[in-house]
């Protein structure tokens, strides 16, 4: 397969195309090598708009040197922008025409440095644009899928009508194996390259994102211990973040750390998930956990060959983090108590709460629940809760607490 992003389809296709029947702009913005370019080349093309790459030097330079002229030389019939962060005052200009020309759809624009496009987008084009993130391919894009079901189904209905919706999931899917899923990943030139050459492609992902594209955002001079930090941040996915640790095995400031991470962040390559807390009594660990936005990627930058459950749990928050893009209603924290008690993940849509825990497992129990049990007894909000393994029996452990296999969710 020579391009991944071609071959599959993506959900957020059809997020982007309503963007464009109600904006006048729509950003759509990224992890480098994520098909965000390939995707919206689909799109222009299916509108007739043209396209640019800002990667191109010429096209940069005309860009830089005169805005106006740069839009003029497109046509008025809109365009498609690639790179759009490496120009970030060009969106001064696309402002001063979308004002005189109220059209939807002018400018489709991607990028993959969230502290220029994004606050540019935000500064000039207030209330003009739309912002969207396209993530790694999902494991149901992966099956040939363009829909993203997500996870919304868990908040209502009956534990029944759940279970049932579980059981034709995980017969449409069938019984998979979970490493072989993480080793591919969700990165179009991974998954389109050999199973033998993926984790070495990823590692030199890492080298050349520490050691080239971290310049574009920070003033690094140690780019060697950049990409340390990356390695051992991937060797800590799904975990809980200790920054000082991070500091004392680098030898760097606590400071720096955070500097360096929020740099991770805007590039779309961590995730952080923030600890879930509506109860005063409760004594709640306030640490966020980490996420690699990819399991692949960051098996490839731990340089380690054999998943974890980690990597399985970083597998379903790549997922989760997708259906939470999809509704402003909906969040997605953690939970842990000082105590001990724990879940891996804590859904929110409308006010309501679905606390999840993930487990490798090939046989599960309701002991396996007890931490669940302990959420639904402390939150009034919480539906039900949901114990994901690799058992493939769907079914009720008890009311209010459903079992089944990781297939069956993602």
């Amino acid at each position: 397969m020579a391009n991944a992003s071609d071959a599959y389809p993506r959900s957020l296709r059809t997020v982007v195309e309503a963007d464009l029947a109600l904006h006048s702009v729509v950003a759509v913005m990224g992890a480098r090598q994520v098909g965000k370019s390939t995707l919206c080349q689909k799109i222009a093309r299916q509108r007739g708009l043209a396209h640019r790459t800002l990667d191109d030097r010429d096209v940069r330079d005309q860009a830089l040197a005169d805005p106006e002229g740069f839009l003029a030389s497109l046509g008025d019939r809109g365009a498609f922008i690639d790179e759009a962060q490496r120009t970030p005052d060009l969106l001064l200009s696309i402002k001063a025409v979308v004002d005189k020309d109220q059209r939807k759809g002018l400018y489709l624009l991607s990028g993959s440095n969230q502290p220029r496009m994004g606050r540019a987008v935000g500064d000039s084009l207030l209330g003009r644009a739309a912002y969207r993130t396209l993530r790694p391919l999902t494991l149901s894009e992966l099956r040939f899928d363009d829909r993203h079901l997500g996870w919304s189904f868990l908040f209502a209905g009956s534990d029944k009508d759940v279970v049932r919706e579980l059981g034709q999931r995980a017969a449409a899917s069938g019984q998979l194996e979970w490493r072989d899923v993480v080793k591919t990943g969700g990165f179009p030139r991974a998954v389109a390259a050999p199973t033998e050459q993926r984790l070495r492609l990823l590692d030199d992902y890492v080298q050349v994102f520490s050691n080239r594209d971290i310049r574009e955002i920070l003033a690094v001079e140690t780019p060697a211990r950049v990409e340390a930090f990356v390695r051992l941040l991937a060797a800590r996915t799904g975990q809980e973040l200790n920054a000082s640790k991070l500091s004392s095995e680098l030898g760097v400031a606590v400071t720096t750390i955070r500097r360096w991470l929020e740099a991770l962040q805007r590039s779309y390559l961590v995730e952080l998930l923030p600890p879930y807390s509506r109860n005063p009594g409760a004594r709640v660990v306030k640490a966020p956990k980490v996420f690699m936005v990819d399991a692949a990627l960051a098996l490839a930058a731990a340089r380690e060959t054999t998943p974890t459950g980690f990597h399985l749990e970083t597998l379903i928050a790549s997922d989760l983090l997708v259906w939470k893009d999809g509704d402003p209603t909906r969040d997605l924290f953690h939970w842990r108590l000082a105590s001990g008690q724990e879940v891996d993940f804590v859904l929110q849509e409308n006010a309501k709460l679905v606390p999840i825990e993930v487990k490798a497992a090939k046989s599960v129990s309701g002991s396996e629940a007890r931490h669940l049990r302990t959420f639904r007894e402390q939150y009034a909000n919480c539906i039900r809760g949901l114990l994901v393994s690799c058992d493939p029996e769907v079914r009720v452990l008890e009311p209010g607490l459903v079992a089944c296999p990781w297939w069956a969710v993602i």
